[in-house]
Parts: structure tokens; C-alpha cells; sequence
């Protein structure tokens, strides 16, 4: 029966339509950010990681997507919420990571949106203020940076491994990719 509803109101995120309204949504909202990003990243499909939206009623992913992202009036970059009110969907929504997205359909009310990467940490700055696409000048389409490095690093102190030891240590190579080997690639990770 879900799958019958899914298919019937257009919210499949099996379909490519869905896929790509879901996409271009999320994309809209990245490069419109305030103040501007220069490291943000065009969001690509990929069926990992979440976000979650529940309604009585029923929505498509535009609607859904722009409830997440209307927390942004509770939000000041970069400190967070200015009110104590929730800003997690909007974060998640703007955060600087490897930025892929699935949708799925759990049921005619439920909704998710699934991103792959960690990330939305409290404290940390969804993505880097600066010119647009500056971190990307010749990696930009459409205001968004597309290319993303393909490591992540496993510790947050990467950059002073490799101050200290440099990426011919085989420890800081192995435990810092990201940082070794994209030196001219958007680094999806949290920063501090």
C-alpha cells in the first residue's frame, strides 16, 4: 500500500524526477545561503544518511525540504541558534560535507531525506563565508563547488599531524587522507 500511495502522489524518491526535485531544491537553498559559501558544494544523489519530516498531511519534497530549511530564521552564522529554538534540519541542509543525497518513503507521512556524511556539529560553521565558490574557482556551476574530495579524514587535528609530521608519515597519511591527498578539492569535514 505505501508504495502505491508513494507512486500515485509523485514522493517515490526511486524516481528520478523525485531524485532530481529533491536535488534541485536542496541545491537552490545552498547557493542562496546568508552570508555566501565558499566552499559550498552541489549536493549529487547517493542513498545514504538523514533527515526527517513528519506531516499530517501530505507534502512533496519541495515542501519538505523548505520546512527544514525554514529554521534558518532561528539561525546566525556562525554561532547557531539565536533563540534556543531547533536548527538541525536547516544545518544539515547547508552543511559542508561530501554532499550526497537519497530520499526515501517510509510511509504517506513520514519523510526522509538522507545525507551520507556526519556533520551539523553544534559549534561548527555549516560551511566557510567568502566569495562565492571561492575555495572552487575553477571547480564552480552554478554557485556551487563540484569537487569534493573523496576522503574524509578519521581525526579532527589533522592539520596539526600534518604541521608536525607532514604526509609522509605514514600514520598522518593514513589517518588524514583528506588533508594529504586533496590539496585543491573541498574537504568534507567539520572544522573548528
Amino acid at each position: 500500500m505505501c508504495v502505491c500511495v508513494c507512486v500515485c502522489i509523485g514522493i517515490c524518491p526511486d524516481s528520478t524526477a523525485v531524485q532530481a526535485e529533491i536535488l534541485n531544491q536542496h541545491n537552490a537553498f545552498r547557493r542562496a545561503v546568508t552570508p555566501t559559501a565558499r566552499d559550498m558544494l552541489k549536493m549529487v544523489h547517493y542513498e545514504m544518511g538523514e533527515n526527517l519530516f513528519m506531516s499530517s498531511t501530505s507534502k512533496n519534497w519541495t515542501e519538505i525540504v523548505t520546512a527544514w530549511h525554514s529554521e534558518v530564521i532561528d539561525y546566525s552564522y556562525p554561532n547557531g541558534s539565536i533563540n534556543g529554538k531547533s536548527i538541525g534540519h536547516y544545518t544539515q541542509v547547508t552543511f559542508i560535507l561530501r554532499a550526497d543525497t537519497f530520499g526515501r518513503k517510509a510511509s504517506s507521512s513520514d519523510h526522509f531525506n538522507t545525507l551520507v556524511n556526519r556533520g551539523n556539529y553544534r559549534g561548527v560553521a555549516p560551511y566557510k563565508e567568502g566569495a562565492t565558490c571561492a575555495d572552487c574557482p575553477n571547480s564552480c556551476e552554478n554557485k556551487l563547488c563540484t569537487n569534493p574530495c573523496p576522503y574524509i579524514n578519521k581525526y579532527v587535528n589533522c592539520a596539526a599531524l600534518k604541521k608536525q609530521a607532514g604526509c609522509s608519515n605514514p600514520l598522518v597519511y593514513a589517518w588524514c587522507p583528506a588533508l594529504c591527498l586533496c590539496t585543491s578539492k573541498i574537504i568534507p569535514i567539520a572544522r573548528k
